[in-house]
């Protein structure tokens, strides 16, 4: 859930066993007149005394770290000190896993470390780094039990998915798009989208390629329907769900006999790729009053036209509530613009989706 603060400096600390990304954290917040730096550490088990005494309002967190690694002072933070962390996370499918764990034990984003170092510019790199603190500062954190969560994913029968019987062509289409806090949020969701459903969703989470396929495959294994990274020409059928490819906006191809997923890196709209507002308009023109348009967490201004599209067209959108965002951003500025026919909970919105479709 989001909340305000005062307009004083956020206060940071950063824990990082890397002397070089230490000077670069340490420079770029240390400079900036809107943040507070307090300090930094090597590993875990150093930072743990210094957060409980200088009571940081955001912690950038490593994983990989000597004594104490990320997860375990992720895990200390949460249940004795609960305070927002970004984790910083490696380019890899290990790095990937380590991060949806890390967001499972209540880490509010992650920002995925470039590789090389210099492979974009430190300009690029500040800009990105910030603006997560600055949306990390607005989430509100609770101390949660790890010992009592139920981490062990469950594949799901195989009766659930009868990979000899051919999809049909889908009803409908649903244009998803989230941001932060997105992960939990569909990890709850989409478990409870039937196989059989009469619908393809196509979903937009802002996450950096590498991170998508891994989110995609997590998803899957908890969820009736087919769920995966999208690929170009991908059919759009019945019980799909696509999830866009990092670095990549995800569109609809219409080839006369069918619909397939397209993708395209023209451009960054409303500085993401993917975009959402790429994907809504897409599915708009395609699907006109077919498509339900769902807007979710996320701290941005993504959607707010993507949604515009979809009403123009006589499709249906629908909102989530501030009460279980994360971030009340951009679904907040999609409910301002009128464009948004229901506000939802977000344990209301596929029940929703599937009394709209007449599932």
């Amino acid at each position: 859930m989001s909340k305000l603060k005062s307009n004083k400096p956020i206060k940071v600390f950063c824990v990082d066993d890397s002397p070089l990304i230490r000077k670069i954290l340490t420079r770029m917040i240390g400079d900036h007149p809107d943040f507070q730096l307090l300090g930094t550490a090597h590993n875990g088990k150093v930072a743990l005394e210094k957060i409980a005494a200088l009571k940081p309002d955001v912690i950038t967190l490593d994983f990989e770290m000597p004594e104490m690694n990320g997860l375990e002072t992720l895990r200390c933070i949460m249940n004795d000190m609960p305070t927002p962390v970004i984790m910083l996370s490696s380019y890899s499918v290990e790095g990937a896993d380590l991060t949806f764990q890390a967001l499972d034990m209540g880490a509010v984003d992650f920002v995925a470390k470039p590789h090389p170092i210099f492979s974009r510019s430190i300009e690029d790199i500040e800009s990105h780094i910030l603006n997560k603190i600055r949306t990390a500062n607005q989430i509100k954190v609770k101390k949660i039990d790890i010992a009592a969560m139920d981490t062990t994913i469950i594949p799901k029968p195989s009766p659930k998915k009868n990979s000899k019987k051919p999809a049909r062509q889908c009803d409908f289409i649903i244009s998803l798009g989230i941001s932060t806090g997105g992960p939990k949020a569909l990890k709850e969701i989409l478990p409870s989208i039937p196989a059989d459903v009469n619908a393809c969703f196509m979903i937009v989470q802002h996450m950096p390629p590498g991170f998508t396929k891994a989110l995609a495959s997590r998803l899957n294994d908890i969820s009736p329907a087919e769920i995966k990274e999208a690929e170009e020409g991908d059919p759009l059928k019945a019980g799909r769900i696509y999830i866009a490819k990092g670095d990549h906006h995800l569109i609809v191809r219409d080839h006369d006999v069918e619909w397939t997923a397209g993708l395209s890196q023209n451009g960054h709209v409303s500085s993401f790729r993917p975009s959402i507002d790429v994907l809504m308009k897409s599915t708009a023109e395609n699907f006109e009053d077919k498509n339900i348009g769902v807007i979710m967490t996320g701290m941005c201004a993504d959607g707010v036209e993507g949604v515009r599209h979809v009403k123009e067209k006589n499709g249906y959108v629908i909102a989530q509530d501030e009460k279980t965002s994360v971030i009340f951003g951009m679904n907040k500025l999609s409910i301002q613009s009128g464009y948004v026919d229901e506000v939802l909970p977000l344990n209301r919105i596929v029940p929703k989706i599937l009394n709209h479709i007449k599932y």
